[in-house]
């Protein structure tokens, strides 16, 4: 799932020429992304290493990033 987000943040890039800010993704995404990243417990150090917000949406059947504004810099939405 790593991979995965990163492929969709240089693809983003590219094609936009702007970095994305979110990525979403459903529970089970989240939940493989935690798997490889192990020795990283808290969600603050996942958003962090990625260098983008995360939000949780069961309507997400695959992940896909974005640029959206936000209130706050950190968003966890389930």
């Amino acid at each position: 799932m790593l991979s995965c987000v990163i492929a969709l943040v240089s693809d983003y890039e590219a094609t936009f020429g702007i970095r994305p800010n979110v990525v979403y993704m459903n529970q089970s995404h989240y939940e493989y992304l935690r798997e490889e990243m192990p020795g990283i417990r808290a969600h603050d150090d996942v958003v962090a290493m990625l260098g983008i917000d995360i939000s949780l949406s069961n309507k997400a059947t695959f992940p896909h990033v974005a640029t959206a504004q936000f209130r706050e810099q950190r968003i966890f939405v389930s």
